[in-house]
């Protein structure tokens, strides 16, 4: 009996040793590479670098310049797809409807995450400028695929 009571303990304690371990590897990793913060942190993110009203120019030299951010799709020709919301809760559709935000955008994909074994965290960030090339929107989509 106090055999398997021990037994059970030192099970415990190596699970809780591993997950105490995949925890601080995760928090790490979070702190060190905002990709792979919720999708409003990664907004927050990346409008402090690329504030509201910015040139489009400029956008494009630091995204050129941050390798984090990925390689960049420039639309000079219309804005970027942003989803809008059901019209209702009791809608269930499976549609939703899209916005065209801005005259041009960016598009980038940074990175494509592991965060366990089989799931992905796919990130995608839009950038929205009018007419006359200022910043109006970003957009930050992250979802995970299993």
């Amino acid at each position: 009996m106090k055999k398997s009571k021990l037994y059970c303990k030192r099970i415990f304690l190596v699970l809780a040793i591993i997950g105490g371990v995949l925890l601080v590897w995760s928090a790490i990793s979070m702190i060190y590479n905002p990709m792979r913060r919720p999708a409003p942190m990664i907004r927050s993110h990346i409008l402090r670098h690329t504030p509201i009203g910015m040139d489009m120019e400029e956008v494009i030299e630091i995204i050129e310049n941050n390798a984090r951010w990925g390689s960049s799709v420039i639309n000079r020709e219309s804005g970027f797809r942003h989803p809008t919301p059901k019209a209702s809760p009791w809608d269930y559709s499976e549609r939703v409807g899209t916005l065209i935000v801005g005259e041009q955008s960016i598009q980038t994909r940074p990175a494509r995450y592991n965060v366990i074994l089989w799931h992905e965290r796919n990130v995608r960030l839009f950038w929205g400028f009018d007419e006359y090339g200022k910043l109006i929107e970003v957009f930050v989509i992250s979802s995970f695929s299993p």
